[in-house]
């Protein structure tokens, strides 16, 4: 009898099982929750990763058709759109320079794409140095339409850097009033007067909050600020990541 009792209390309870269960259940739902997160920052890396490519590709392009072609009365400009090749007078740049890569081994349309900003660090005209403001762009797809765009060489269309002017903040503040939807957290934005940088983190139904305090006072008197838009269907950010360079010509 005592042998009998022995083996009828060696088993598992209920109670035991759905315990084991219950434990087992919340660590598998607790793995499952990190494959998005894990996805997501894969994507985010490997994003970045190719934006210093194409960010090093531009600055190389830059350096070779330098800055001569640009018009003397637009070097004293705090920042302006340079779209390489629009408005050079010494040579055309193709289109499909812009995109990386220029031309797309599989036959389809190239997905990353570049442009730039200059401005000259002082107006003297013998001083040939810009910061040069390289902005890397992601389009999802060539039937995406954007607030300012150009063509991409291929039949569609590339997102390029949108002046906002409606904008205002205060030196000493992270805080900027910005109406419309063009600037959405997470992306960067350029300072039109000074070239410096700044990363949305936050929005609001009166603006956006900034990484950091602003170190001049911005308005649509200094020029606003300088974006990727997103598609105007909405969707995730065409920007990617910006870069800045000192270059002398």
């Amino acid at each position: 009898m005592k042998m009998e009792n022995k083996k009828r209390q060696s088993g598992f309870s209920l109670v035991e099982v759905l315990m084991a269960v219950g434990i087992l259940t919340v660590g598998l739902i607790l793995v499952a929750t990190m494959f998005p997160a894990a996805i997501f920052m894969t994507t985010v890396a490997s994003e970045r990763t190719m934006a210093a490519i194409v960010a090093d590709e531009a600055f190389a392009k830059i350096q070779i058709y330098d800055m001569n072609g640009i018009a003397i009365n637009k070097l004293n400009d705090p920042c302006s759109c340079y779209d390489w090749g629009k408005e050079k007078t010494v040579a055309e740049i193709a289109d499909s320079e812009f995109a990386y890569p220029p031309v797309d081994p599989n036959g389809g349309s190239s997905q990353y794409f570049w442009s730039a900003l200059y401005k000259k660090k002082n107006n003297i005209a013998e001083d040939r140095e810009f910061q040069i403001t390289v902005f890397v762009a992601r389009r999802m797809n060539s039937g995406l339409d954007y607030v300012s765009s150009a063509d991409d060489g291929n039949g569609g269309k590339r997102p390029v850097p949108y002046n906002i002017t409606g904008v205002s903040g205060s030196r000493g503040s992270p805080t900027m009033t910005i109406g419309g939807n063009l600037v959405n957290p997470p992306i960067t934005i350029v300072d039109n007067e000074t070239g410096k940088l700044y990363t949305v983190v936050k929005r609001d139904n009166t603006g956006v909050t900034l990484d950091r305090n602003l170190e001049d006072d911005i308005s649509s008197s200094t020029g606003g600020i300088w974006v990727i838009p997103p598609p105007t269907s909405g969707g995730k950010n065409a920007g990617v990541e910006v870069y800045q360079r000192i270059i002398k010509f």
